[in-house]
């Protein structure tokens, strides 16, 4: 499909990639550059270098961010065939955790699996397709264990069970189809104790934020739609309101909608959505990743411990529109932090860290070695995928066959809308039979791009990105 892509991802690329398109580098007058082509470029080239797998799965997840996922698919298939490799790690194990050769967390080799089984079955290669989300969800397994974690901690990962779902069901084999979509609806609830804590978290942030977006919203109108000042007005701009619908009111049609909705069949049901029968009437499947995914950093008395943390995804709710008309809600499938938190390999990896970290303080209270000790390094590793999404949602419908324009309404903790979330691709495309498969990563202002001169009038009176609330 044809796509509008946010300034800021392609920002995120270059800042990530160092310059991070989906056609071979060509010109465009004489400064122009694929930046795809610069970031594969500057990959590391030897299979033993300790980042070689990281910056291939970060490029890969770039690369599907720009809409290029047959650009990234060999990329994140060299990541992926170095899990099963066996590398040195003595130099993680005697010092630093930043010095193994990094394969990933159990969930971040989940997503990768995910996106090759992803790639595979936009293709048609059904069987291979469902190698990969088998081996997404062997992947998670892996941050099971100790034996008192209930194993469905294990077992949670809903996007792979979708996919695999979508893949047995291309296979004819209804039994193990009906199986998985079952497991995709039913992850298992969040095992880390804070639960009740992130949400009123969340609600609380949601709230503020909901109050400083009416600030800003106002103060944006007033100056750059003044009359008076006509160096910094901005023609067509729209005044937002402060409280704007919630989820709880009815979708109305969209102005300019279509005469008829193009929108055969779909639900609002989780219970019908993941079903056999639902899902095989479906033609056209978007998947949502929204957000950032979580982060690390060092803990401990000497930064030997890593520790996750989480990213406020501000959407919690998405509805989607079709040529105007409302679709229906896409159903969350997937939460990073959840992953990223039930894992119990982090715990004994931790331990371990532990040990060095006690044993590098006896060194430096002992006579002759203690400044040599000094200088022993026992930090924690802080990498991670970054470009990784926090939240996935999955929206699925039967759509008439033709050319469409998709918009997706984001809603925070709170049910309330979140305006500057609003999405807008064109050009979706339904075949006459089969089905279309859709990765979309809709940004923060993604329908409210100013150009370059308008930011810097923007900056000039006073705006201060620095302050919004935009993830």
């Amino acid at each position: 499909m044809i796509r509008r892509f946010s300034a800021v991802v392609l920002a995120a690329a270059l800042a990530l990639l160092a310059a991070a398109g989906c056609e071979p580098q060509r010109a465009r007058g004489p400064t122009w550059v694929n930046p795809l082509d610069v970031a594969e470029a500057r990959l590391l080239p030897d299979p033993k270098d300790i980042n070689y797998s990281l910056c291939r799965m970060e490029f890969g997840r770039v690369a599907i961010m720009l809409g290029c996922p047959l650009r990234a698919k060999p990329r994140l298939m060299e990541a992926f065939e170095q899990l099963d490799v066996q590398h040195d790690a003595t130099g993680a194990a005697l010092s630093s955790e930043r010095f193994k050769f990094y394969k990933g967390e159990s969930y971040e080799r989940a997503m990768l699996g995910v996106y090759l089984g992803l790639a595979e079955y936009q293709a048609g290669r059904f069987n291979e397709a469902r190698i990969f989300f088998t081996r997404a969800l062997s992947a998670d397994r892996t941050a099971v264990i100790k034996d008192s974690t209930p194993p469905e901690v294990g077992d949670d990962f809903g996007l792979a069970y979708y996919w695999l779902g979508k893949a047995y069901a291309r296979l004819g084999d209804a039994d193990n189809t009906a199986i998985a979509f079952r497991k995709a609806a039913a992850p298992a609830a969040r095992k880390n104790t804070g639960v009740a804590r992130e949400r009123s978290q969340d609600a609380k942030a949601a709230a503020d934020c909901a109050k400083q977006r009416a600030e800003g919203e106002k103060w944006t109108y007033e100056t750059f739609a003044n009359p008076k000042k006509p160096e910094l007005r901005v023609e067509g701009l729209v005044a937002v309101p402060g409280a704007g619908p919630n989820l709880s009111a009815a979708p109305p049609s969209l102005p300019g909608a279509a005469d008829a909705s193009p929108v055969l069949r779909a639900t609002d049901k989780a219970g019908e959505f993941f079903t056999a029968a639902f899902q095989a009437e479906a033609n056209a499947v978007l998947a949502i990743e929204v957000g950032r995914c979580p982060f690390k950093y060092l803990g401990g008395i000497s930064g030997e411990r890593t520790e996750f943390g989480r990213s406020c995804v501000r959407p919690h709710h998405v509805r989607v529109y079709v040529d105007g008309h409302a679709a229906g809600p896409a159903f969350p499938v997937l939460d990073l932090w959840d992953q990223a938190a039930t894992q119990d390999r982090i715990g004994e990896k931790d331990a371990a860290q532990a040990g060095k970290a006690v044993t590098r303080e006896i060194l430096r209270r002992m006579p002759y070695v203690g400044g040599v000790a000094g200088y022993w390094d026992v930090t924690g590793d802080v990498r991670h995928w970054t470009t990784l999404p926090g939240k996935v949602y999955l929206f699925a419908g039967k759509v008439a066959p033709g050319l469409h324009t998709v918009r997706l309404e984001m809603y925070d903790a709170n049910g309330n809308s979140l305006p500057r979330w609003t999405n807008t691709y064109y050009g979706l495309r339904v075949p006459e039979s089969g089905e279309t498969c859709v990765l979309l990563n809709p940004a923060f202002d993604g329908d409210n791009r100013l150009p370059p001169d308008k930011v810097r009038q923007a900056l000039d009176a006073g705006a201060d990105p620095g302050v919004a609330c935009g993830f």
